[in-house]
């Protein structure tokens, strides 16, 4: 069982990518031919989600671990079959070079939130991502533990970002690429799930699901597409909530909203279940 008491615990690494792992990571997120500006070396920009991708690192690493180290790993009795992704927020700092370099990494249990009795806990993870100058990436990470509620701590507040009441100011379809799992693995987020179709269903999937950042990095490139086309550096921040599992190759829709000048809400929706995806979603530029 989990308590406040874990708040605090940290882990550290290094972080080092250069070119390729950053077009890699684009294509990952669907970028095709159109999308040179991401896809080659020359002239090469960075989609701004490239930030979540040293949270869950296996590549590129020190120390390096066969699996996303992360400081739940430090959680005495911790069950990690138990744990779902529930929500992310990016916050930019400053453009990173998208040739290349060297980031220090370092994640820590900000704080813990007790859902009740059987019902779980929310475990909040803040990853600082740095270099030489200073930060670059901030890393809100919100998971859920099933079987860790019950120690008798706060409540977890309600969702900030409301979708509003009225029809999406646009909507924008895609569809997820048949290796989208595949590809967007080879980033560093090597769970079993999204590649071992076995593993896939004894957790309860029929076939292996698509990585909930992988949803983000596609929400990412069509919100910069639509709001900001060719100038990712303007993004300054993007939150979402992950609602339910996507497939390889599934169809959906993003709706968004602008709700000022500089700020806008969206969700993606599948076009085959009708369920949102990704929810509550705020992509903010300047």
């Amino acid at each position: 069982m989990i308590n406040e008491a874990c708040v605090g615990l940290r882990v550290s690494q290094d972080y080092t990518y250069d070119w390729r792992d950053v077009i890699l990571y684009h294509l990952g997120i669907g970028a095709g031919q159109k999308d040179l500006e991401y896809i080659y070396e020359k002239d090469l920009k960075m989609l701004p989600t490239f930030g979540v991708v040293p949270c869950f690192a296996t590549f590129g690493t020190k120390p390096h671990y066969d699996r996303p180290y992360l400081p739940t790993s430090l959680m005495e009795g911790l069950r990690p079959e138990g744990t779902l992704h529930m929500d992310h927020r990016l916050v930019i700092h400053r453009p990173a070079d998208p040739q290349g370099g060297n980031w220090h990494v370092e994640k820590q249990v900000s704080r813990v939130y007790d859902r009740g009795k059987d019902r779980g806990a929310k475990i909040m993870i803040e990853v600082q991502v740095s270099d030489r100058v200073g930060p670059v990436f901030t890393n809100t990470i919100g998971y859920f533990n099933r079987y860790a509620g019950g120690f008798g701590g706060q409540q977890p507040p309600s969702p900030g970002t409301d979708i509003p009441r009225r029809t999406p100011d646009r909507v924008l379809s895609a569809s997820y690429g048949e290796l989208a799992n595949a590809v967007y693995r080879l980033t560093g987020d090597t769970h079993r799930l999204h590649i071992d179709p076995e593993f896939a269903e004894k957790s309860g999937f029929d076939r292996c699901i698509v990585h909930g950042l992988c949803s983000m990095g596609y929400g990412c490139r069509m919100l910069v597409g639509m709001l900001i086309p060719h100038r990712p550096e303007r993004m300054k921040e993007m939150e979402v909530q992950f609602r339910s599992v996507a497939y390889p190759g599934e169809r959906f829709c993003l709706e968004l909203w602008q709700t000022g000048e500089t700020e806008a809400v969206f969700r993606t929706v599948s076009e085959q279940t009708g369920k949102a995806i990704l929810d509550r979603g705020r992509f903010v530029w300047e």
